[in-house]
């Protein structure tokens, strides 16, 4: 891209034929009146046009061999960016948006990111990664920042994108089968209907299933019977709930060892949910639900469900890596000067 600064003191013979206006060009009796506006193709008498009007000064951009125009530079690096479940929309005023195509989890190559806006004239950014996503969710913006983009920059980045992998992609949830087991006198009043059609309702947003529901007698003998019952019954991913988390042999606990399984960590890092807890029968994953999480409130079982409907194993690291972020109910990323309590003052 080559620039140019004219003025009305530029000879005819040095107005290039066509050219793009890099800034817009304002009537200078009514500055509020946009008489070109930035990225427009003007010709020769336009630019003259515009001088004898009073424009001071014009900067003009003439693209050189190979460059490639703003819109089409960045739906270009939106369609190599674009990884499954991502489409990418064509471009407005230099950017492109990416938008999920399905519902999912919302992946993301931070360092691949990182390596594009690397590259003079590449902006891109993206939602916060690793998690769900519905359909027509805006997850991006690729930008070209000048009004032409080189070549070789754009080879650049569809090299990144093709030898690296997918910069954003959507990875769809898994449909599984789901087990409840509690005891049947620590959900009382309807508790187990309502438990029920809570968390029926959460996994079916991701396309799973509450296909049992066990009410067990409070003795380890009937808990560790439930756990069998279920286990046997088809269940690939088993809740329990109804635990007390202070006691290590609570019947809970206890009927879970009995029936052959482990408890392998107490408490998860979430708030609300650190009354989780996750352990294993055989090779049924185990999910401790705190109470919070029964009922269709906020917690731990939402920030666990997307990674294990995208087949992340139910283990310590996968609950470990929840602590940053964890806080559910604490406060938002962004400075509270922008709360309309704020904008008062």
């Amino acid at each position: 891209m080559h620039m140019l600064s004219l003025t009305s003191d530029t000879p005819a013979a040095d107005v290039p034929s066509e050219a793009v206006v890099c800034h817009d060009i304002r009537n200078p009796l009514q500055r509020s009146e946009i008489l070109v506006r930035k990225g427009t193709s003007v010709r020769a008498d336009d630019i003259r046009g515009l001088l004898s009007r009073g424009a001071a000064e014009i900067h003009v951009a003439l693209p050189q061999t190979g460059d490639v125009g703003e819109d089409e530079a960045a739906t270009r690096m939106a369609v190599a960016i674009a990884g499954a479940g991502v489409n990418a929309a064509q471009a407005h005023f230099s950017q492109a948006s990416l938008v999920s195509g399905q519902r999912g989890m919302l992946r993301v190559d931070a360092a691949d990111v990182e390596r594009l806006n690397a590259l003079e004239g590449v902006i891109v950014l993206t939602a916060e990664a690793d998690r769900p996503v519905e359909t027509g969710t805006t997850l991006g913006v690729v930008k070209c920042a000048p009004l032409f983009l080189g070549a070789a920059t754009l080879a650049s980045v569809e090299s990144i994108a093709q030898t690296a992998g997918p910069v954003v992609q959507v990875e769809p949830f898994q449909a599984r089968r789901f087990a409840l087991i509690a005891p049947a006198d620590r959900l009382r009043g309807g508790a187990f209907e309502r438990a029920r059609a809570a968390l029926s309702e959460a996994l079916g947003w991701y396309g799973s299933t509450l296909d049992q529901v066990v009410a067990a007698e409070t003795s380890v003998e009937a808990l560790a019977a439930a756990y069998h019952e279920v286990r046997h019954g088809g269940a690939e991913f088993l809740l329990a709930a109804g635990a007390a988390g202070t006691d290590p042999l609570d019947v809970v606990f206890e009927g879970l060892r009995h029936a052959g399984g482990e408890v392998v960590q107490m408490g998860i890092p979430a708030e609300p949910g650190t009354a989780c807890w996750i352990g294993r029968l055989g090779s049924l994953p185990v999910l401790g639900l705190a109470s919070c999480e029964l009922f269709g409130q906020p917690g731990a079982l939402d920030l666990l469900l997307p990674r294990l409907l995208t087949g992340e194993p139910l283990d310590q690291n996968l609950v470990r890596g929840l602590a940053v972020g964890g806080l559910l109910l604490g406060p938002s990323r962004i400075a509270p000067y922008h709360t309309p309590h704020q904008a008062a003052k």
